[in-house]
């Protein structure tokens, strides 16, 4: 089978990729990013795909029988700073790999990863049932590539299954995302490099899922799910930032002084995004088997 990963110099993309090599041994996999390569087992393309013929061109060398599409721009507080590329980045790129895929005929499975974002403010876990109310220019994106999904299964009768993911965290994740920024400087302070923990705004609570689970979700879920299904991808539970702060703190056994930076609150922030697993457990038989501890420490050993 041929996997086409987009984004695969990313973050999740890499895990994925990891995932795929230690799973499914007769795979052959593509990964495609807009970076130079930094991965030397797979085929690997420089591609941008914000670029209609370069998409085409690459989709109908490789005919993939899968395509996991992770290319995005995946921060809240990116969108806020250039809403403008985070839409059209999100959605262009994704009308591309689609209508390439529809064009050339091409048979296969696409995976289009959403976000926990498009849901907006609630106050009980999250049901994929739930009206959206997106509250950010990236929530509107991926909201945006979700009907786009919709659409091209029912009028183009496109196979793409679609999910709603949740904030996932992991060794070597970026750290201007937040838990690992949180990690790199407590870190610091550890070591006596830093005196301070610079944060935004601590109370706010979301629901962490580790990326190894993350992928494992994404692989059951383009394996083993109907056409058109969305799926919630997350833990189920919340923490709150300042818990996650704390934990990390007794793992490394200091006392930081926190200090609230006004650059770090973003606007229009939702307080609680906690999602409801029950539907791709009950359905797809996953199971998360990393706890925030154990996400947490593996973080501040391997990075």
């Amino acid at each position: 089978m041929k996997y086409l990963i987009t984004g695969a110099n990313g973050f999740v993309g890499r895990y994925f990729i990891e995932y795929l090599q230690k799973n499914e041994s007769n795979a052959e996999i593509y990964g495609i990013d807009i970076t130079e390569n930094c991965l030397s087992d797979i085929n690997y393309r420089q591609v941008d795909l914000s670029d209609r013929f370069s998409t085409y061109r690459i989709l109908d060398e490789i005919r993939p029988d899968y395509i996991v599409h992770l290319a995005a721009v995946s921060s809240v507080a990116q969108s806020w700073q250039d809403p403008a590329k985070c839409f059209l980045n999100n959605t262009s790129v994704f009308l591309n790999i689609a209508d390439g895929v529809r064009e050339l005929g091409i048979k296969c499975r696409i995976l289009s990863v959403g976000s926990s974002e498009e849901y907006g403010i609630y106050d009980i876990p999250m049901e994929e049932g739930f009206v959206l109310h997106p509250k950010n220019p990236y929530s509107v994106a991926r909201l945006s590539q979700e009907y786009l999904s919709k659409l091209y299964v029912d009028y183009f009768k496109l196979d793409i299954v679609m999910t709603r993911s949740f904030n996932h965290i992991g060794p070597r994740q970026n750290p201007k995302f937040v838990i690992p920024s949180f990690i790199q400087q407590l870190v610091k302070i550890s070591k006596g490099e830093q005196n301070e923990l610079k944060v935004g705004n601590i109370d706010v609570v979301r629901d962490f899922l580790d990326v190894r689970d993350v992928v494992d979700a994404y692989y059951k879920i383009i394996k083993h799910s109907k056409t058109r299904e969305v799926y919630n991808v997350c833990s189920g539970k919340g923490v709150k930032l300042r818990d996650i702060i704390n934990t990390v703190s007794k793992q490394l056994n200091i006392t930081p002084n926190i200090i609230v930076d006004e650059e770090r609150i973003r606007p229009n922030e939702i307080m609680s995004v906690v999602g409801d697993n029950t539907k791709i457990k009950k359905e797809l038989g996953w199971e998360p088997r990393y706890t925030i501890e154990k996400t947490l420490m593996d973080m501040i050993v391997k990075g």
